[in-house]
């Protein structure tokens, strides 16, 4: 007898150290594809465009320039995270080059949001196997560092992985918030942090306390829950107390610092502000990529929760659902990866971790455990589930969701451009000529030269001494606030101009056809892919005109400039339904 109860204790001590062998394998290899992806992305230039922008923000406050896009010291509220931005101030003292500081900080971030979903997993496990750090960082990192919608979001030097990981500890700090072994004062604070993140998370901070606190653990509540009781009133008061204290002090500031309490970025992408913008983000296609991403937990969701989980799911899923229903009313330009979504990843992945630690606590020995017909229906969504993300790559069932969505979207007939040439310019990548356009024309030109252009991330960094006017109103209160107009926008004298990329269609046909365009510009069709326009006055003239010639002969040999001088430009204004594809 003796020797058979000591026997037990080392099977469980030899099962768990041999769990712990495959979770640091698992961790191990986790680490490994994570590191030599860091590797290889930084041997080139980032091109991700929009995250370069931080950079400018963050070289002018360096400059004494405040928090300014441009040298006139505008304050200028363009980074939609401002959290974000002071990070990148202070990761811009690492001694290295710009794109590597980007990605070094996502990819912190990343290594923090799969530890912070740990954290808020081992904080209120109630298993003595998911209490353990190890286990329960394999079974988060293994699956997120091999989706390659996690790698691409890892390494596009946004805030997305910031996001992610207060996310994740606004959740976990929530969840002890209820069991009353943290101060909320605390989960109030940081979800300001996340708000600062992520302006619209505000809607995870409003619900998910008060899903956490009301919500009973079953459909009508049990006699545990009426036992263990709902955090004070005094406790909700003082969480949204310092969420909204927090909320209301940052809007006010930004509002006399900047003008406008929120980005500029909000008023752009509602509503029409890219009038016949001919590339269509398709929200919906971006979802369900996030979830294919998230498809092990989704899964995990679907086959194990019981009863005694509905407050833990609904804790998530509600306030995420209501966060993806508003990302479906904005234009997602440069969504790539779902980053829209991804910060909200932890919404799904720790309660379905957390629901697999109640299994392991407690078995199916409860008296909520599944009938077998439960656990075959269960198996059948699954199923259905994984063959659905499976199928989801294919091309065809994208388009079938991209008629749903939309079906058609509107664009502008092209400005037809007289010019002496009959043979089109040869159109390059967007990337090779966006690094041709900053490095070869622009960055060289003298310090207080003014350019435009929608296309403005690198070129803002790597041209810091230039007015760069963002034509796509990102980083332009007056085109953010009052929309582009032609009158308005040549008042202010752009010495150069990248014309707007070919995807706004609208605003390319009315400043083309502007006579105004052609009285004050050199005008050449097609070059740099969009056209480009040189001030007739400009006091830095030579200096452009050097620059454009070197340009012209590294791109175009062989081809004369004057022969692709717009001589007259036609526009018929017409609207046009395209169908998608």
């Amino acid at each position: 007898m003796e020797n058979s109860s000591l026997e037990k204790p080392r099977q469980v001590d030899g099962r768990r150290r041999l769990i712990d062998l495959a979770a640091a394998l698992l961790l191990a290899q986790a680490a490994a594809t994570s590191i030599e992806r860091l590797m290889v992305v930084r041997r080139d230039k980032l091109s991700f465009d929009d995250a370069y922008m931080f950079l400018r923000y963050v070289h002018n406050i360096r400059h004494g320039l405040g928090f300014s896009w441009n040298l006139n010291g505008v304050h200028t509220y363009g980074p939609t995270s401002l959290l974000w931005s002071f990070c990148v101030l202070l990761l811009s003292y690492l001694p290295t080059d710009p794109w590597t500081q980007l990605l070094l900080g996502s990819w912190a971030c990343s290594i923090a949001a799969v530890i912070a979903m740990a954290w808020a997993v081992t904080a209120n496990a109630q298993s003595t196997w998911l209490r353990r750090p190890l286990l329960t960082l394999a079974l988060i990192a293994a699956p997120l560092f091999a989706s390659t919608l996690f790698q691409g979001d890892q390494f596009n030097g946004m805030e997305t992985m910031l996001a992610t990981a207060l996310c994740a500890l606004f959740l976990g700090l929530c969840l002890l918030w209820r069991a009353g072994r943290i101060p909320p004062t605390v989960a109030g604070g940081v979800g300001v942090l996340l708000f600062l993140a992520r302006p619209e998370s505000g809607l995870v901070t409003l619900l998910l306390p008060a899903l956490v606190g009301w919500l009973p653990t079953g459909p009508f509540g049990d006699e545990k829950t009426r036992r263990e009781g709902r955090p004070p009133l005094r406790s909700f008061v003082l969480l949204y107390g310092v969420f909204c204290a927090g909320v209301l002090l940052e809007l006010a500031l930004c509002r006399l610092y900047f003008g406008t309490p929120v980005p500029l970025s909000v008023h752009m992408k509602g509503g029409n502000a890219y009038r016949g913008y001919a590339d269509v983000w398709y929200p919906s296609l971006m979802l369900i990529a996030f979830l294919s991403a998230l498809q092990l937990f989704v899964a995990a969701l679907v086959l194990l929760a019981r009863r005694r989980d509905l407050r833990l799911v609904l804790s998530g899923l509600i306030p995420a659902a209501l966060v993806f229903a508003y990302l479906g009313t904005v234009t997602q330009i440069m969504g790539f990866d779902s980053r829209y979504y991804v910060p909200y990843a932890p919404l799904l992945v720790v309660p379905a971790v957390l629901v697999l630690d109640r299994w392991l606590a407690q078995g199916s020995a409860e008296s909520d455990a599944w009938p077998g017909n439960t656990l075959r229906s269960r198996g059948a969504v699954v199923a259905v589930l994984l063959i659905f993300f499976l199928l989801f790559h294919s091309q065809a069932v994208q388009r079938k969701f991209r008629l749903l969505e939309h079906g058609h979207h509107v664009e502008y007939d092209p400005a037809q451009l007289r010019i002496v040439a009959t043979a089109p310019l040869p159109t390059y990548e967007w990337q090779p000529m966006m690094l041709a356009i900053t490095d070869d024309l622009i960055a060289p030109l003298p310090p207080g030269v003014t350019v435009a252009s929608t296309e403005v991330g690198y070129l803002g960094e790597r041209a810091s001494h230039a007015n760069v006017i963002d034509m796509a109103g990102l980083n332009d209160p007056q085109i953010a606030l009052h929309g582009f107009q032609v009158a308005s926008f040549l008042k202010r004298k752009p010495d150069l101009i990248w014309m707007p990329n070919t995807s706004y269609t609208y605003q390319r046909g009315v400043l083309f056809s502007d006579p105004a365009l052609l009285a004050q510009y050199d005008v050449y069709a097609d070059a740099g892919n969009y056209g480009i326009a040189i001030r007739k006055d400009s006091r830095f003239r030579a200096a452009i005109q050097r620059q454009f010639q070197i340009f012209w002969a590294a791109f175009y040999p062989g081809f004369n400039p004057s022969s692709y001088l717009v001589r007259s430009v036609k526009w018929s204004g017409q609207q046009n339904r395209v169908r998608d594809r």
